[in-house]
């Protein structure tokens, strides 16, 4: 394959992933069609079909880069010279702020998290451990600087992890008012924070 064919191939694919994501944020996985997609990204159903085999795994590409997002603003929202505490504490209060907005701006974005967890429990679970690894960072830096004493870092951020849950997409999960879920997030934040910090 010449260059000008790679180029042209990897133009057609960001131009798929494009309609597909205006698609399947605004419309949500259940009414999207391939066709619609095809018709959106001038590209024909069997090409699709050569860059992703299926309709759930084209689903899966437009949530795992709108994660890889995420994941990217939250890297770089905390201060390097804050204390790891400090860290933690943004970390897991801006994932709230950042996935309530998400959902809020991408209608469609909730069924599609939700077909994935039923249908893809296992690029579900590799999606979040995505949003895992910057905790998991945190939890380590401060274990090194003393502020932490933890055992097994990694089993720490599966825990927090977990007992945040009902903060990530928080829509999923209540439909308690935006001001009531982010109390419970800043107090639940107060208690992981206890619990990791050196005594």
């Amino acid at each position: 394959m010449s260059i000008a064919e790679i180029l042209t191939a990897k133009g057609r694919a960001a131009d798929l992933l494009s309609a597909a994501r205006d698609a399947f944020l605004s419309q949500g996985y259940k009414k999207t069609s391939v066709s619609e997609i095809a018709d959106a990204s001038g590209i024909s159903m069997a090409h699709i079909y050569n860059f992703y085999p299926s309709k759930i795994d084209l689903a899966c590409a437009v949530v795992a880069a709108e994660v890889v997002k995420l994941v990217a603003r939250l890297e770089t929202a905390t201060d390097p010279n804050a204390s790891a505490s400090a860290r933690l504490s943004k970390f897991l209060l801006m994932e709230f702020e950042e996935t309530y907005r998400l959902l809020e701006l991408n209608q469609g974005l909730a069924d599609c998290l939700q077909v994935l967890e039923r249908k893809r429990p296992e690029d579900f679970e590799e999606l979040f451990r995505l949003v895992r690894q910057p905790m998991h960072t945190i939890l380590h830096s401060g274990n090194l600087a003393e502020e932490f004493d933890l055992r097994e870092v990694s089993q720490v951020a599966r825990n927090i992890h977990a007992a945040t849950m009902k903060f990530r997409f928080p829509q999923l999960h209540s439909q308690e008012p935006y001001d009531i879920q982010r109390k419970e997030c800043i107090g639940v934040i107060k208690l992981v924070l206890r619990g990791v910090e050196r005594r």
